[in-house]
C-alpha cells in the first residue's frame, strides 16, 4: 500500500514498528496511516506466541520477558523512530521493558486511558478478554491517579463474544458488542473499549448516548505527536 509499509526495514525514513498480538490489526493502522500520515512508513511485527504463556493476572513464564525485550530491542533499530504495542494485554510488560531498556516505545492504550479521565468520572471498560479487560483498568485507574482524578470504574467481560472473532465471525462480532455497548450505556458516563479488535463496532448508525473511546486512533495520532510528525487531518 502506498505510504505503509507491511514488512521490513528497507527505508531509511522514520518507521513506526508496531507490535501485534493478532494481524487483525493490520489493516486498521494502515487505513490510518493512508488518512493520517500517508508519506510516513509502517512496519508490522504479529507475535501471538508472546501471549502463550501469560495469565489473565500477567504472570507470564520463564524466558517470557528476555524473549519480549529481544522483540522489543529488534524493533526499536534504526530507523524506527517508534514502537507500539497495539495489545492491551501484553502493554503492561511491554511499557516496563521499554522504560527499563531506553526504547522508543508507546503503550497504544495509554492516550486512551488519558481521554477517557479526563472526561469523566464514571468510567465502564469492556472487553473479551478478562486479561486485556483487567489491563486496561488498571491502566484507567493508573491515568486518574497521575491526574488527581476520582472516578468510579466499572468492568465488563465478554469473553463468550471471543468465539465469535476467533471463528472469523467478524460482523457476528461486531454486532454482538454493540448489542452490549447500548446495555452499558445505561449505567455510565463513558465507554472505553479494552481491545482493539472491538473497535469496528462503532458503525456509523450505531447510537449510543455516552462516548465511547477506542484506542486505534488516538494511539496512532499520540504516536504521530510523540515522533513529532503533523497528521493530515
Amino acid at each position: 500500500m502506498e505510504g505503509c509499509e507491511m514488512s521490513g526495514f528497507a527505508t531509511k525514513a522514520p518507521v513506526i514498528a508496531f507490535l501485534h498480538t493478532s494481524d487483525v490489526h493490520i489493516a486498521t493502522f494502515d487505513a490510518l496511516c493512508d488518512r493520517l500520515a500517508p508519506d510516513l512508513k509502517l512496519h508490522h511485527e504479529v507475535r501471538a506466541d508472546l501471549l502463550q504463556d501469560m495469565t489473565p493476572g500477567g504472570c507470564c513464564a520463564p524466558g517470557f520477558l528476555s524473549g519480549t525485550r529481544a522483540v522489543l530491542t529488534a524493533l526499536a533499530e534504526p530507523p524506527t523512530a517508534l514502537v507500539l504495542c497495539t495489545c492491551s494485554t501484553l502493554g503492561p510488560l511491554a511499557e516496563a521493558i521499554a522504560e527499563a531498556e531506553n526504547l522508543p516505545f508507546l503503550r497504544f492504550d495509554r492516550p486512551m486511558a488519558d481521554a477517557a479521565v479526563a472526561q469523566a468520572d464514571r468510567i465502564a471498560v469492556m472487553g473479551c478478554l478478562e486479561g486485556a479487560v483487567h489491563a486496561t483498568g488498571l491502566l484507567i485507574s493508573d491515568a486518574a491517579r497521575r491526574a488527581g482524578r476520582q472516578i468510579d470504574l466499572q468492568t465488563c467481560c465478554y469473553p463468550e463474544l471471543w468465539d465469535l472473532f476467533c471463528d472469523g465471525a467478524l460482523a457476528a462480532y461486531h454486532a454482538a458488542i454493540a448489542e452490549q455497548l447500548a446495555k452499558v450505556a445505561a449505567t455510565t458516563d463513558l465507554i472505553v473499549l479494552a481491545q482493539a479488535s472491538m473497535a469496528p463496532a462503532l458503525m456509523p448508525g450505531t447510537e449510543i448516548p455516552v462516548p465511547v473511546l477506542s484506542s486505534p486512533e488516538l494511539g496512532f495520532r499520540a504516536a504521530l505527536a510523540k515522533i513529532g510528525y503533523a497528521a493530515h487531518c
